[in-house]
């Protein structure tokens, strides 16, 4: 168990390193993209099953308490999203590319939440989880200060700040796409651990992290990224006021929150009906919330042609070249959640994913440790306040960090960590 906790530690921790990638190296060769992140889950998973293996074949195990251990309300919709991620392969153009998408997002991302998921419960334990995505988080945005300080010395401070910061990664977006949620995290920590000596250098952790994942999303410019910021600072406030309300208030609370997420789904649905309206009707290259109603323009249009299957997996990059409207640049994916989902997997698979994340938050809801719950709550309101106009989960680093966020969610639901 020992090889098998210190894979997993060290593979959370090392998720911002899927930019190592196979082709960078002569002596590397693979059939479909491969990047050092997927090598340590592929290893973790292996030492994991080969570990499993050893405790049925001692009856140590049985399959009957392996099953007790994974089954939670989370499996049948995650079950629904492997099929139809699968399924979306038959209708790619780029079925290489297609199977590294697959691989990289569906299949090594659901591996890492079964170990956590079984290494957790089996410890009863969560602390381990949230320690190795914290350190990860770190040296993100540490290596974010890093970049500034190079800008600073070769450009000088008042050029260096017109600059947005990328880190370790290609685009500044990347950072709070991947920071948000350990943020959200690490406001669950503080406030579980401040009264708590035994655990002081976590709680001591997830203040330095918090500070400079504020300092190192304000250093990428990313206007979703503080957006998403406010969003978590919102419902930790939200939590708050909750606890001090009366029952009935609370109820009244509950149907707000119910009416915020009415109105979030009904923004998404008024901007794709009034595309037309929003985007100009020449091609230009405006402000990035400009440039987006022209990549939504797009897909609208190619949804239109293929509106049940879409574009299959990694086949919006090569399908949205005969759809651009007034934006010329070619793009991955369609910069937003929905959207994205519905292009990659079809509208079976977009609909598998709202499946997952309702579970999700009703999961949640159920959870044991309430200030866990919330922190797990406010990391995906993240996800879906950026995703309005990013690409949340389609990266190697933020699909393995969803799963982790999802194991997270199961693993509260059936018992009270660290108890």
């Amino acid at each position: 168990m020992k090889i098998v906790s210190s894979l997993s530690f060290i593979t959370i921790v090392s998720l911002p390193l899927y930019i190592i990638r196979c082709r960078s190296f002569a002596w590397c060769a693979s059939p479909v993209p491969l990047t050092l992140l997927e090598v340590l889950i592929l290893l973790t998973f292996s030492a994991w099953v080969v570990w499993i293996m050893f405790r049925l074949r001692k009856n140590k195990d049985t399959f009957n308490s392996l099953a007790k251990k994974l089954r939670n309300p989370l499996i049948l919709p995650t079950l629904a999203l492997f099929i139809f991620s699968t399924i979306s392969l038959l209708s790619t153009s780029d079925l290489i590319g297609g199977l590294g998408i697959w691989k990289a997002y569906f299949v090594e991302g659901i591996m890492i939440y079964l170990v956590v998921l079984d290494l957790s419960i089996r410890k009863n334990d969560y602390l381990w989880v949230l320690k190795a995505l914290l350190v990860s988080g770190l040296i993100l945005s540490v290596s974010t200060f890093i970049d500034f300080a190079l800008l600073i010395k070769e450009l000088g401070f008042d050029q260096a700040t017109n600059i947005r910061i990328t880190g370790l990664f290609e685009f500044a977006n990347a950072i709070p796409l991947y920071l948000g949620p350990i943020a959200a995290l690490s406001v669950s920590i503080i406030l579980s651990m401040y009264k708590n000596s035994k655990n002081r250098p976590l709680f001591y952790l997830a203040i330095v992290n918090l500070i400079f994942i504020l300092g190192a999303i304000f250093l990428s410019q990313s206007k979703g990224g503080l957006v998403g910021m406010f969003s978590i600072l919102v419902v930790w406030l939200a939590f708050l006021v909750h606890r001090s309300l009366s029952v009935n208030y609370r109820k009244l609370f509950k149907y707000a929150a119910y009416t915020s997420i009415g109105v979030y789904l009904l923004i998404n649905l008024l901007v794709f009906v009034n595309i037309d309206n929003l985007a100009p009707k020449e091609r230009s290259s405006g402000s990035s919330l400009v440039n987006r109603y022209c990549i939504w323009q797009g897909t609208r249009d190619l949804l239109k042609d293929k509106p049940i299957a879409g574009s299959g997996l990694n086949g919006y990059q090569l399908d949205y070249k005969d759809y651009k409207t007034c934006l010329g640049a070619d793009y991955q994916y369609p910069h937003n959640i929905f959207l994205t989902f519905w292009t990659e997997l079809g509208v079976l698979g977009g609909l598998a994913f709202i499946w997952l994340t309702y579970v999700y938050l009703k999961t949640n809801s159920k959870g044991n440790d309430k200030i866990l719950s919330v922190g797990l709550l406010a990391a995906l309101v993240y996800i879906f306040v950026h995703g309005l106009v990013d690409v949340p989960y389609f990266k190697n680093d933020l699909s393995a960090e969803f799963w982790i966020l999802a194991a997270l969610v199961s693993i509260n639901y059936k018992f009270r960590p660290n108890s």
